[in-house]
Parts: C-alpha cells; sequence; structure tokens
C-alpha cells in the first residue's frame, strides 16, 4: 500500500461517520478523483482531512485570468499560502478563454488539466460546465471559509444556477463618481431623472463611458434598462438567460426599449461621451468632468495611486446599478485537488477578503465583511458606502441581450446623435 493509498484510508476512516456530508451536483457521483472520500466531507472536518492530504501532494497549479490581481497574487497571497502550508505554488497567468479551451481540450484528450485551480472570468463558467470540465462540488457547502458567502451569489452565475461548482472571488460594481471640489459631497443627482436634469444644466460636465469602450458604460445601458423598460412581456426579457441571439437582437431594435433610446436622446447631446473607463477616470481627474460612470475597483485603485484627487467620490443611484463578478473552480481532472480545495478556502478567508478589497478594491461574496469597521476613513471613503452596495447592486442582464443592446446603440442610436 503507498502512501497515498494510505492517506486515503486514514481520511475515509475520519469522515465516514461525519454529518452533513457534500452531495456531488447535479450527478449521482463526483467527477474528481480525490485522496479521500468525498461523501464523507463536511465543512466541519475539512482541515482535519483536506490539510494531510494537499501537504502529501505537495504542490499545486493555480492559473489567474487577471491583470490586475497579479502583484496581489505573486507578491502577497500566494507566498503567504505557502507559508501557512508548505505547499510550493506554480503560478500561471494568461488569457482566460484560452486556457478554458486548453482545459477542455485536455478533457477530451484524456489527459490531466493542465491546472488544479482556476480562477476564470464568468464569461466561461456555462461553457466549461456543459462540457464537463468542471468538478461538481457545492464549495461554498464544504469550503469553511464560505460559509458566508451569499447562497445566491454561490450558487448562480450571470442568471444560471450551477449549484456552487464556480465559487465567487471578485465582485465588481458599476458605480458614479463624482470630485467634491465641484459637487458638494452628497448633493451628486440621486436617480436617473436627476441626473439628466443636472446634465442638462452642466453641458459637458457628466463623463458617459461608450458602452462599446468600456464596462462602466455598458453597465450604466443596463442599469437604465432595468429602471425604464416597462411591461410584463417586456421586462421578462431582462431575465430570460436563455434568450437567443436572433432574440435579442429583435429585442433591442424593438419598442420595448423606446423609453431607454428616449432617455439617452435626452442625454447624449448634453454629456462628454469617452471611449474607455480609464479615459472617464482621466477627464474627472483632470476637472474637465465633474462626475462620471465607473467601475467601482477602478476608481478605488486610481484614487490609492493618485491618479484621482482624494476628494473622489462614489456612490450608486436609487435605483440600482448592475455589478458581476469573477470566480474559482476545480477542475474535474486536476492532480491536486486537495491542494486546490485549501488554496480556495485560503483565499476566502477572511482577512485575504479584506486584503483584497484593501489593495484591489475588489468587492466579497462574503456577508460578514465590512469595509468601514477595519479600514481607514481614507480607504474607506474611496469605496461605494456600505449600505448603499448593500441595497442598490444589480444583476447583469442576460448576455446576448446586452451585446445585442449595445450593437443597436452604436448602429442606431448614437450616430442619430
Amino acid at each position: 500500500m503507498n502512501a497515498r493509498t494510505l492517506l486515503a484510508t486514514v481520511a475515509v476512516c475520519a469522515i465516514a461517520t461525519a454529518a452533513q456530508a457534500i452531495e456531488p451536483v447535479g450527478s449521482d457521483s463526483f467527477n474528481v478523483d480525490a485522496p479521500f472520500d468525498l461523501s464523507g466531507l463536511t465543512a466541519e472536518n475539512f482541515y482535519d482531512v483536506v490539510v494531510p492530504a494537499a501537504q502529501a501532494e505537495g504542490s499545486v497549479i493555480f492559473f489567474d485570468f487577471t491583470n490586475s490581481f497579479g502583484p496581489l497574487f505573486s507578491e502577497r497571497l500566494i507566498p503567504a499560502f505557502e507559508e501557512e502550508y508548505g505547499i510550493s505554488v506554480e503560478y500561471v497567468r494568461g488569457n482566460g478563454d484560452a486556457a478554458a479551451q486548453q482545459l477542455m481540450a485536455a478533457m477530451n484528450a484524456g489527459a490531466d488539466a493542465p491546472a488544479d485551480l482556476y480562477f476564470i472570468g464568468s464569461s466561461m463558467q456555462r461553457t466549461l460546465e456543459d462540457a464537463g470540465a468542471m468538478a461538481n462540488l457545492p464549495l461554498y457547502q464544504v469550503l469553511p471559509s464560505a460559509a458566508t458567502v451569499d447562497e445566491n451569489l454561490a450558487t448562480m452565475t450571470e442568471g444560471h444556477h450551477h449549484g456552487g461548482i464556480y465559487l465567487p472571488f471578485h465582485r465588481n460594481q458599476t458605480s458614479i463618481v463624482y470630485n467634491t471640489r465641484f459637487i458638494d459631497e452628497g448633493t451628486a443627482p440621486t436617480n436617473f431623472e436627476d441626473l439628466l436634469a443636472w446634465a442638462q444644466a452642466n453641458e459637458g460636465r457628466f463623463v458617459l463611458t461608450s458602452p462599446s469602450g468600456g464596462g462602466s458604460g455598458g453597465g450604466f445601458l443596463q442599469s437604465v434598462m432595468l429602471d425604464m423598460v416597462e411591461g410584463d412581456q417586456c421586462r421578462a426579457a431582462l431575465a430570460n438567460y436563455s434568450i437567443s441571439q436572433e432574440d435579442a437582437e429583435a429585442y433591442a431594435a424593438s419598442d420595448c426599449l423606446q423609453p431607454v433610446w428616449d432617455y439617452y436622446n435626452a442625454l447624449l447631446p448634453v454629456v462628454e461621451l469617452s471611449t474607455g473607463n480609464s479615459d472617464t477616470l482621466t477627464l474627472v481627474a483632470n476637472g474637465a468632468g465633474y462626475l462620471g460612470t465607473a467601475w467601482e475597483d477602478m476608481a478605488y485603485d486610481f484614487m490609492g495611486r493618485g491618479l484621482l484627487p482624494p476628494t473622489t467620490r462614489q456612490y450608486l443611484l436609487e435605483e440600482g446599478q448592475v455589478g458581476g463578478g469573477d470566480g474559482m473552480f476545480l477542475p474535474a481532472d486536476g492532480t491536486a485537488p486537495a491542494a486546490a480545495l485549501l488554496m480556495m478556502d485560503f483565499f476566502m478567508s477572511e482577512d485575504i477578503q479584506l486584503e483584497k478589497l484593501q489593495v484591489n478594491g475588489s468587492r466579497t461574496a462574503r456577508t460578514d465583511i465590512d469595509p468601514t469597521a477595519v479600514f481607514s476613513p481614507e480607504e474607506a471613503a474611496r469605496l461605494i458606502p456600505t449600505a448603499q452596495f448593500a441595497e442598490r447592486a444589480r444583476v447583469t442582464i442576460p448576455r446576448p441581450l446586452y451585446n445585442a443592446t449595445r450593437d443597436y446603440f452604436d448602429a442606431t442610436v448614437l450616430v442619430g446623435n
């Protein structure tokens, strides 16, 4: 009996009678070859079972699709994990879509997954799940550090219910930023109607990101749709995440969106339309714009690096604004599943989630973290107020519908203005 088999036998005995054991998602059996019996694993016995198994594996390959998190992972989080558990980490960064295709190709060829833990954008989640490339573990139920994760965020991504196989690590949020040198704090327009009136009274001072140029502009367009589309049938499409591209294109040109286009037709002549998220923030930073559309994490980062003045503030309109996020998952065919589970739990811990927010402005799906309780007043002032984030953050509309609406905006609405 080799060491791995012996470890598995010991682990099975340790967890055989455990309560609240996890069950595979969407199947009668687990699709992961773990060094212990997954059917007996619980949040209560997680560390007793997983830590020794992970240390026996000894190493883990972690893939990250982002640019913005590179320094945080490489300089702080990964070294902290290695020191905590004595497990070496191979850190790989690259294009998320390409990595997903590589993972599915390896699975189809019967080969091991190229990495053991993946951090990949939400747009690829459904594709990977449909291909059977994701481990069918309800991660939010088994990871102790995920016990306080919002269940809706833990089990749904872009309107698709996946049962928890994709764990939300990074949450982002569109916002409105303004400079208190020009607009007194707390007096910025609070809703879409007031925002239009303010823009008309302060021509050229509201910097609106183009929906095709940056996500903050696309988020603003979606937020307008969620507020202004009327009628049960028209509104139903906004939550139809299985809508076809053909139906989405027909919807974008339909009367359902007339209130939205009426709003933009009034707004576009009096705003400064920027070509991207950074361009918007730059115009606000140099005083050309007083108020603009933004991503909370990008604006937080710009303020921290002195690219936006400390007089900048962020908030959400009363009707709500959309946000999203990205997550982590275990591949079905990884070679170090125990170390990957342990690393994911480490990344979801309170200290790490707070550090991620403090360094990158990256929100958490945990419900027990209030940055105002631990951050300095200066750091907290760079974020959307906590109560607003909790009450006004909204889920994005179906991706095909947004893509079709953005394209219609560029081809028709923008051309007319």
